[in-house]
């Protein structure tokens, strides 16, 4: 018997971002169950030998409640007028996109996002409450994110992943597994909030809609 884990609802109000965090996590969720046989040894196995009883220690996020509230208020004019098909731009500095984490709840404590130039870092920290077998577990992961040439966000680039102190080779996101696939999902994201581009560049992240036009 196969052990399958159906991603979560999208968040409507963080849109693509937080989205894109959680979608990120348990995509490496479903990659790493999706290679234990089923039978209640490999279950074990993987889950004494890949899953972690340790959090991640992540940085220290320092943004004030005032910070959070502006950025999410940003954030939330920026996603409605994207999905109304109205042209809009965002830019978000590493300590913005902290503090955007930081405004919701689900999300706070369990990511941290850093910018070198034009490289994303992206650390996640994650409990498996949620699934039996792996409660009091932790996925841990962190990965490097790069815009297209293009700006294309369905082409940006996720390089350096790992997954609990284990390397995950780029291949893997483009392989389809079922009807999901990590690529299919970006495209799906970009389309439903309307991107035209998504840029890392000069320590910002840069999102920018399209028109009706």
């Amino acid at each position: 018997m196969t052990t399958w884990i159906e991603p979560p609802p999208p968040q409507e109000k963080m849109g693509c971002f937080a989205r894109g965090c959680l979608i990120l996590a348990l995509f490496f969720i479903i990659l790493c169950i999706a290679f234990a046989a089923g039978t209640y040894f490999a279950v074990r196995y993987l889950r004494v030998e890949y899953f972690p009883t340790t959090n991640m220690e992540l940085p220290a996020n320092s943004t004030t409640e005032q910070q959070q509230e502006t950025v999410r208020a940003r954030w939330q004019s920026f996603d409605t007028h994207a999905r109304a098909h109205e042209p809009a731009r965002i830019e978000l500095t590493a300590d913005e996109l902290n503090a955007l984490i930081a405004s919701d709840p689900k999300l706070r404590g369990k990511a941290f996002v850093s910018i070198d130039d034009n490289v994303a870092r992206l650390q996640v920290s994650i409990p498996l409450e949620r699934v039996r077998w792996l409660r009091g577990h932790y996925l841990n992961g962190e990965c490097t994110v790069q815009s297209s040439v293009n700006g294309n966000p369905a082409d940006a680039r996720i390089t350096s992943i790992s997954v609990n102190g284990r390397p995950v080779a780029e291949e893997a996101l483009q392989r389809q597994y079922g009807a999901w696939s990590f690529r299919r999902y970006l495209s799906s994201w970009a389309k439903e909030d309307n991107l035209k581009t998504f840029e890392v560049r000069d320590g910002k992240v840069m999102l920018e809609s399209k028109s009706g036009d």
